[in-house]
């Protein structure tokens, strides 16, 4: 099977999604329907997923963490010579 007619991976249709798809695989995604619905469900995903809230922790998150972690202290028995 020649490469035009072979379908696209999944990360060729990542790539077609993000704008890097190579134009000869890009042929095949404009003849091949089972493809082309493929790739167009990434970009949905990829639409969506660039709508969503950016979420980023309190500039106090890593102290608060920190603060909760206990070491144990050594508990000896062992002398130096």
């Amino acid at each position: 099977m020649t490469a035009s007619l072979q379908h696209l991976t999944a990360d060729e249709i990542e790539q077609w999604a993000v704008g890097l798809l190579g134009a000869s695989r890009a042929i095949h995604l404009a003849q091949c329907a089972d493809c082309f619905a493929a790739a167009e469900r990434e970009r949905k995903f990829f639409r969506d997923l660039a709508q969503l809230a950016r979420l980023a922790p309190a500039a106090d998150f890593a102290d608060k963490v920190m603060a909760q972690v206990r070491i144990p202290a050594p508990s000896g028995g062992f002398e130096r010579r």
